[in-house]
């Protein structure tokens, strides 16, 4: 009786314990690549609508965006992080159609978009179009937080009059996700291949186990 309580499992009992956590964990971790990349995946998958066509006809929320931004107005807000206060985005504004779009942009690309910006401001003096163009890849969303009245006081400081402003109704931003879908393309797929992979493993492990059982 004593012996029976302390059971201890043979070796193809272990042997098998291991493979299914070995499946299981292919599972879960397959299972958190793909819904960690989902939304960007599933937006790189949709028809690409280059910057251009956005400033002449406007844009839409879900609109995926890739292309060239041929010029710039200025940045109005940046975002910081509380605790260190290190800038980790900045926004500038871009024409749309009869409207204004914000463009968020990573604080490591800021260089360039002042480059373009500077460029921007030279055209408008000299005539002399931007030879600099910054290449984004992302979505359209809609402005939240502080940014709609960010911009509107903007707007109002560049000439616009509060009528104008109102009459743009809520503003859309692009926002610059172009190493996020990068990462998706990948870890999206295969993060299917291993979940795949270890939902076959599991299943062939139980049968395996059951058949010598």
């Amino acid at each position: 009786m004593e012996r029976d309580a302390f059971y201890q499992p043979d070796k193809g009992e272990v042997k098998r314990n291991r493979e299914i956590v070995a499946a299981m964990v292919l599972c879960i971790i397959g299972f958190i690549m793909m819904i960690s990349s989902a939304q960007n995946f599933w937006m790189s998958l949709k028809p690409e609508y280059d910057v251009e066509y956005l400033l002449d006809n406007g844009a839409r929320e879900g609109m995926h965006v890739k292309g060239e931004v041929p010029y710039t107005y200025g940045c109005f807000a940046d975002m910081s992080n509380m605790d260190g206060g290190k800038v980790s985005a900045y926004y500038y504004t871009i024409p749309a159609a009869e409207g204004m779009m914000i463009l968020e942009i990573p604080a490591d690309r800021q260089k360039e978009m002042e480059s373009l910006l500077e460029e921007t401001l030279d055209y408008l003096d000299t005539g002399v179009w931007p030879v600099s163009t910054v290449t984004l890849e992302g979505y359209v969303v809609k402005a939240q937080g502080r940014l709609p009245y960010l911009l509107s006081e903007y707007m109002q400081e560049i000439g616009y009059t509060d009528g104008e402003v109102a009459a743009m109704g809520d503003p859309l931003m692009i926002e610059d996700a172009s190493r996020r879908m990068q990462r998706a393309r990948i870890s999206a797929p295969l993060g299917m291949i291993l979940l795949t992979a270890g939902i076959l493993l599991g299943v062939f492990f139980l049968f395996r186990s059951r058949r010598k059982g």
